[in-house]
């Protein structure tokens, strides 16, 4: 970039030369795939746009690939479109620049008609369907020229197959299909939410580990050497990475399905689980009464996808995806040139899936789940990933990982769930370590907030072990508060010390941590703090200050419960 090689190559985007524009398409796809999103930005400033945009144009006319049989070699002139393509839908997804020069040179029809299998073949289709995901999401001027081609996705969403091209191409549909409609699940017909409900699990049923065991036992052990095979390896190479990317887009648009049409809403629980609303001012609730202005959020699966998610084991299929094949594959994967981008693809799957499972089971009841051993077990085995098996410096696995485990531990919570006696102080520790160790904010509240969970659990047990645990998660996140860097992350450890303690039965392990007078304690710097940074607490700041307020409240109230311990000889209230 710093040679200024774009402005060498984008313009041989459009020379006369069938050759040269194929080498300049293609290094130039590369460079946008290989470099960061700032690449592609980068790309699009050197004005790669224009160039590119004239290329694809060329293809506006009656042009169609001159090889019938899309089993042979493609021809170069097909090569450079779907190198144009891949470029394209690169840097769509990088800029919203590229994405205004896609919708004013009216690139879209060019490229819509190029999802007719029978003619373009079937790469050249699933190039195009990737770039116009991108490009139509909530991009009013592309959705309404994609309108015209409702026909040809429908026909794509009636594929019939199980190879690998088949699964990303129509799981490809069914992503345009939502995109048609900006998402909103319920302004699709019952039978439409069920065709691609029904498509994504056909995407999901294929067992990937089973299928990278089988690729690497077919991996050359010298990669160097000139094999009759090689042309075998390389369609194997392309199978393999369309079915993983497949089942990453099919965990996305599930993902996505789980959250109905109210997205936004839904997803603010990411960042707080606490009311924008201060709960005693806006409710007219007694001081006596308040507890937490903590909310419980419900995803609400709309009842159409509700019947194909249960009966289609989509929860199963989904956190299948979360595992990762035997070591010795992964090793196979990561030392072969091939076998690292399939690596990457896996771990990117594995994330998403994690994503997935996260929204479901907000979504589902614990029926919906397995039942509550289940989802249990779904607990123990995030909970694993997440301690023992993560890098914590892997960021974005963690807060996938950390995002599930704390909607696992919400629904437990919910249904009094009572398999936690083998619960040890170790156990807990290990939770601690993380939150502790953890240099990513939104992960440590994903902690936090299981943590606190974990504590709402113990509340419901008077068993001195219980009892003790939940002693050490008070203490825990009083320690959060004394030590914490940002604000917030405070904030939402104080919010989740009066949804633990907010109960009644636990004033005797509130008085024995000495809650109150550390919290009397804390007041007047978090108040100070607040006033600081004011200004600066962008999406935080109602929920900051909510809880701030709330927690003189919460003293208070808490004070009168825990002085009167001593006047019942230490028996609660």
């Amino acid at each position: 970039m710093k040679h200024t090689v774009v402005k060498v190559a984008a313009p041989l985007l459009f020379d006369k030369s069938t050759t040269v524009r194929n080498a300049a398409a293609g290094a130039l796809r590369n460079l946008s795939a290989c470099g960061s999103h700032d690449i592609c930005n980068l790309l699009v400033e050197q004005d790669v746009m224009t160039p590119l945009s004239a290329l694809i144009q060329k293809y506006a006319a009656d042009w169609q690939p001159s090889k019938k049989n899309f089993e042979d070699k493609v021809d170069e002139v097909t090569d450079t479109f779907n190198q144009a393509v891949h470029l394209l839908w690169n840097l769509c997804e990088s800029s919203s620049t590229a994405v205004k020069y896609f919708n004013s040179g009216n690139l879209l029809p060019v490229l819509a008609k190029c999802l007719e299998v029978s003619v373009f073949g079937m790469d050249t289709a699933i190039a195009v369907a990737q770039c116009l995901l991108i490009v139509t999401e909530d991009n009013p001027t592309s959705v309404s020229k994609l309108q015209g081609s409702s026909s040809l996705l429908q026909k794509l969403l009636d594929l019939e197959g199980s190879e690998p091209a088949v699964l990303l191409l129509r799981t490809l549909s069914c992503g345009l299909t939502l995109n048609l409609n900006y998402g909103k699940v319920l302004s699709l017909s019952p039978t439409t939410v069920t065709q691609l409900v029904c498509n994504l699990s056909a995407t999901l049923s294929v067992d990937h580990r089973k299928a990278l065991n089988s690729f690497t036992s077919n991996l050359p052990l010298d990669e160097a050497a000139e094999t009759p095979k090689q042309k075998d390896m390389s369609e194997s190479v392309t199978a393999m990475q369309y079915l993983l990317e497949a089942q990453k887009i099919a965990v996305e648009l599930l993902a996505n399905i789980c959250t109905g049409d109210d997205d936004e809403d839904a997803m603010d629980q990411d960042s707080s689980d606490s009311s924008s609303v201060d709960l005693l001012s806006d409710s007219g609730l007694a001081e006596e009464d308040v507890v937490s202005v903590a909310e419980k959020f419900s995803l609400s699966v709309p009842s159409e996808v509700h019947e194909s998610l249960v009966s289609g084991q989509l929860v199963q299929k989904v956190e299948e995806k979360t595992q990762l094949p035997a070591e010795n594959v992964c090793e196979i994967l990561k030392n072969n040139v091939d076998g690292k981008h399939i690596f990457n693809k896996l771990l990117e799957l594995r994330c998403h899936a994690l994503l997935c499972l996260s929204n479901l089971i907000a979504g589902l009841e614990v029926e919906d789940l397995g039942g509550t051993s289940n989802l249990y077990q779904m607990w123990l085995h995030i909970g694993l990933l997440i301690f023992k098996q993560t890098d914590q410096s892997d960021t974005k696995l963690l807060e996938a990982a950390t995002s599930a485990l704390r909607e696992a531990l919400r629904k437990l919570a919910e249904v009094n769930c009572n398999l936690f006696e083998e619960l040890t102080e170790s156990d807990l520790q290990l939770m601690f370590n993380a939150e502790m160790q953890c240099p990513d904010a939104n992960v440590r509240t994903n902690l936090i907030r299981s943590i606190g969970l974990l504590g709402m659990i113990f509340t419901k047990s008077m068993e001195t072990k219980s009892q003790t645990l939940l002693k050490n998660i008070g203490k825990f996140l009083l320690d959060i508060c004394n030590r914490e860097s940002e604000l917030w992350v405070t904030i939402e450890a104080v919010d989740t010390i009066m949804d633990v303690f907010g109960e009644d039965e636990t004033d005797i392990a509130a008085a024995q941590i000495n809650l109150v007078e550390k919290l009397q304690t804390l007041l007047p710097s978090l108040k100070h703090k607040v006033r600081l940074q004011r200004k600066s607490l962008g999406d935080h700041y109602l929920v900051v200050t909510t809880v701030s307020t709330n927690l003189s409240r919460f003293i208070k109230y808490k004070s009168k419960r825990v002085s009167l311990i001593g006047q019942t000889n230490g028996h609660g209230i």
